[in-house]
C-alpha cells in the first residue's frame, strides 16, 4: 500500500509539471507566407539607368515587394539557443523608375532566393508558452531570370549578394507540438548590375522580410 501511494504521488507530481516548450535537440518546422519588402530606392541620387535615357534627370530605382510561401527549420542546440534556416519559393521583383520624366517606367524584373542562416536567442523560461526571440545571421541572395524591360539593353543581370541578417519573432505554443509564429528580418542585400548600359550600378535592396506561419515541434 505504501509503495502504491508513493507511485501515485509521483505520477501526480509529474503530471503537474509544466511541459517544456523547447529543449535541446528539438526540431521546429514552420510554414507560412513571407513578404519581402525592399527599401524605397536604389540608394543612388541620380541613377545611371535614368540618366542614360534622359541626361541630367533626377530619379531613383524602386524595387517592388513580393509575397511567397516560406519555410523555416530550427534546431535547438540548447533550451534558449537555436539555429534557424529560412527558405522560400522564388521571389519576383519589378524594378521601376520613381521621379523625373520616366516616373513609373518599368526598367527590369528579376527572380531571387535569399536563403538565410541565423543563430537565435530565446530569453523566456523553457516552460513558457510564449517564446519571443532575436537572431543574428548571414544571408546569401542570388538572382536569376533577369529581364531588361526597356528593350534597350540597359540592364544585363544582377550579381550575387552576401550580407548580415537581423531578426526577431514570437512563437506561441498551442500545445506540446503545434505553434503559431510571427517574425521579421532586416537583411543586408546589396547587388550590382552586370552588363548593359547600367553595368556597375549598385542597387541597395536591404529589405524588411515579414512572415506569418504555423509550426510543429518534433
Amino acid at each position: 500500500m505504501k509503495l502504491l501511494k508513493t507511485l501515485l504521488a509521483s505520477a501526480v507530481a509529474v503530471s503537474a509539471m509544466p511541459a517544456l516548450a523547447y529543449e535541446a535537440g528539438d526540431i521546429i518546422v514552420k510554414a507560412g507566407v513571407v513578404n519581402v519588402n525592399p527599401k524605397s530606392d536604389s540608394g543612388a541620387d541620380s541613377s545611371p539607368v535614368t540618366s542614360t535615357l534622359v541626361p541630367g534627370d533626377k530619379s531613383e530605382l524602386v524595387v517592388g515587394d513580393d509575397t511567397q510561401l516560406g519555410l523555416t527549420l530550427t534546431y535547438m542546440v540548447a533550451p534558449q539557443v537555436g539555429v534557424e534556416v529560412l527558405a522560400a519559393t522564388p521571389f519576383q521583383h519589378q524594378v521601376e523608375v520613381e521621379g523625373g520624366a520616366l516616373d513609373g517606367t518599368k526598367v527590369a524584373e528579376a527572380n531571387h532566393l535569399p536563403p538565410t542562416v541565423s543563430v537565435q536567442y530565446y530569453p523566456m523560461d523553457a516552460a513558457s508558452k510564449i517564446q519571443p526571440y532575436v537572431g543574428l545571421g548571414v544571408n546569401h541572395t542570388f538572382f536569376f531570370n533577369e529581364k531588361d524591360s526597356t528593350g534597350l539593353g540597359i540592364v544585363g543581370g544582377l550579381k550575387k549578394s552576401w550580407g548580415l541578417s537581423y531578426s526577431a519573432g514570437l512563437d506561441y505554443m498551442i500545445d506540446d507540438h503545434f505553434l503559431v509564429n510571427a517574425a521579421v528580418w532586416k537583411m543586408d542585400i546589396d547587388t550590382e548590375v552586370r552588363g548593359g548600359a547600367a553595368d556597375g550600378l549598385k542597387v541597395e535592396i536591404d529589405p524588411l522580410v515579414f512572415m506569418v506561419a504555423a509550426g510543429y515541434k518534433f
